[in-house]
Parts: structure tokens; sequence; C-alpha cells
């Protein structure tokens, strides 16, 4: 058998996670992505959206909520199956009860360690990421955001998925891109690209999201040189989308044993200097993990 020729991409892969509230036209912006799709339907949802998918839609036979059963149906159905795109719809759903289920168990006492109970669900992450990113073809991941009150009553948005869980995601990822809603429309902000220009928003002018994806490639990538791909790649950040997105550059940068210790050390630098703005907590949060850096190398 003839080796398969490498066709090299306009653009990098889309490796891509999108997030916002529920109902906001996640899955509607999935459907819009290379098909034929194969869809990880955890939410029982992408059924209403079909019918505006570019391409052919395949599902799993399980429910979509295992990670065991979903690596197994990969492994068994994508060779040769012709997907060019798998969407997880969503991580939401899949994780959510393997975290109900640890606090459940801690609260009944079931668990002498509290810390490892929550092995499984980390171990269930591993897995479905590995099996889902393992075939070489787009992805993109969906998770949701929720609004609730922090500590002082102040309205606040978080997303469903812990940082620790987004840190460890984001090894698979090179966009991160998020859907806002504005003046009676809705669009996508680039939070973060790997190789790419982060911070920029593009408005929803068909309703249902038609050529978005190409035309968030567009505006990332083109007029950028690879030399100046590397570049973004390798540059030291000045600020970041939010938390999640500073503890997920931390952990890159292999300073800390895993994604536990970087949330962690984040919380400690918080905690110890109270910053009174995002814009210093970014600053005393790039400087320790500088710090951390050279001392790894000076005992290495």
């Amino acid at each position: 058998m003839a080796f398969k020729k490498l066709v090299v991409n306009s653009y990098p892969p889309r490796q891509w996670a999108v997030v916002g509230d529920p109902g906001t036209g996640k899955s509607t912006f999935a459907a819009q992505m290379t098909g034929p799709l194969l869809v990880i339907d955890a939410d029982h949802r992408f059924q209403e959206m079909a019918h505006i998918a570019t391409g052919d839609v395949y599902t799993l036979d399980s429910a979509g909520n295992d990670a065991e059963g979903i690596a197994q149906e990969l492994r068994t159905n994508m060779l040769g199956s012709g997907v060019r795109t798998i969407i997880v719809d969503s991580l939401t759903a899949i994780i959510t009860p393997l975290v109900t289920l640890a606090v459940m168990e801690n609260d009944a006492g079931a668990n002498k360690n509290k810390v490892t109970s929550f092995k499984t669900k980390a171990l269930a992450l591993r897995l479905l990421q590995d099996s889902v990113t393992n075939w070489g073809v787009d992805t993109l991941w969906i998770y949701h955001t929720r609004q609730g009150l922090d500590s002082q009553a102040r309205q606040v948005t978080s997303t469903t998925i812990s940082a620790v869980e987004l840190a460890r995601l984001r090894r698979s990822l090179n966009l991160v891109l998020r859907v806002v809603a504005e003046g009676g429309k809705r669009g996508i902000v680039v939070d973060w690209a790997r190789r790419g220009r982060s911070g920029v928003t593009l408005w929803d002018e068909s309703g249902h999201w038609r050529n978005m994806p190409e035309r968030i490639e567009s505006a990332v990538y083109d007029g950028l040189s690879q030399q100046e791909q590397d570049a973004i790649e390798k540059a030291m950040p000045s600020s970041f989308s939010g938390p999640n997105a500073a503890i997920a550059w931390g952990f890159e940068q292999g300073c800390f044993r895993d994604a536990v210790h970087a949330a962690n050390a984040y919380e400690e630098v918080k905690h110890t200097h109270q910053p009174e703005s995002a814009a210093v907590m970014w600053t005393l949060w790039i400087a320790d993990v500088q710090r951390r850096c050279t001392e790894q190398k000076q005992i290495a």
C-alpha cells in the first residue's frame, strides 16, 4: 500500500472549543463545521440542527454520555468512515454527572480521600480527549457558561467546566471561541488562538452562522506568515480572557505537576496579594509562573 501524500493546509486544523450560555446557538454553529459530521450528542439536541448541516450527520449508537462507550465506538467505526469533523455536544453533559457523583460520594463519607474521588472524572476526560483527537480530523468541543452570584452577591459568569478541566483540554485546541449577544445580534469572540490573532469579534450576518468557521479562520490567520504564527505561539502574554485562560497558560509552561497544581498556585497568588484588578492579577501570575520555570531549570 502506498503512503498517503501529505497535503499542507492553508490554516491549522480546526481543533476548536466554543462556549456560551445555553440556547445561544452553539449547536447551530457546530452544524456549519466541515461535513460529514460525527456528533457525540450528549445534550440530545443536535437533531434540531441537523437540517442545516453542511454535509451528512452521523451519531453514536450509545447515549453519548459514557467516555468508555464513546472511545469504543470511535475505535470500531471511525476508520474509513469519511467523517471530517467530530463534535462533542456538550462536554458539560458528559463531565457534570461525574462531578455530581463524586460530590455525593464525598458527602456520604464513601471516600477517605476526597481529592482522589475525582480521579474518575479526570480519567474520563483524558480518555475522551485522546479518543476524539486521535483521528486527525477537525474537532469542536462545546461547553456552557452560567450566571450566578459571587461571595459578595455580584453577578458573575462562570463555565460549567472547571479551570482544571479546561487546562487539560486546551492541550488539544488551537482556538477557544465564545458566543456573545449584543443589540439583538450574536457573534463569536476569539478568546484565545494558539498561532493567530485573538480578541477578534465576528458578528453573525445570516442568522445561523453561515460561513462563520471560514470567516473565523480568515480573521485569525490571514496575512500571518509561518514565522509570525510561530512568534505568536511562543510570545509571553500580557493579559488573558479570564482566570481559566490564565491557569491554562500557566499549566502549558511545564512548571507544574499537573493542572490541579497550576489552579492551586493561581489561587495562592490571588489570596496572597489580593490584586485590585484583573490587570494586576495577570502581572502577578505571569511573574509567579516565570519564577517557577526559572527555579525548575536551575534545579534540573
